[in-house]
């Protein structure tokens, strides 16, 4: 069994360069690599990384995406940050068993979820 090191999600968008102008001016995310004339696109948010595809679906198939955006601390300041950016919640900051959370939808479709893990009793 090969030692995995990390992944990296790939979502399918329109328009990479506005995907990449909502990451930024929304979750915080900044342009790390372009390729392809800016068609594939690398983003990070410190050591979250995703990259963007402005390509892969045939005409008339639409294709979403989701990932897990995980925090370490601060999410709702974070969450409240995105709700004074403009953006609506696809669903609202809310606990979740060990998880607070909340979701996103970038202009594409595609779905960000992003979870804090809570402690629980007596941690």
């Amino acid at each position: 069994m090969p030692s995995v090191e990390k992944t990296i999600p790939v979502l399918f968008v329109q328009d990479a360069k506005r995907a990449v102008a909502w990451y930024a001016r929304v979750l915080g995310f900044r342009l790390r690599f372009e390729e392809d004339n800016g068609e594939y696109v690398g983003l990070e948010c410190g050591p979250a990384q995703i990259h963007l595809a402005q390509r892969g679906a045939p005409p008339g198939v639409r294709l979403k995406g989701a990932f897990q955006l995980r925090l370490a601390d601060g999410i709702d300041e974070y969450v409240a940050a995105i709700v004074a950016a403009g953006e609506p919640l696809a669903a609202p900051l809310d606990d979740m068993g060990d998880m607070r959370g909340a979701t996103v939808r970038d202009p594409d479709g595609n779905d960000v979820y992003i979870g804090q893990l809570v402690p629980g009793p007596g941690a």
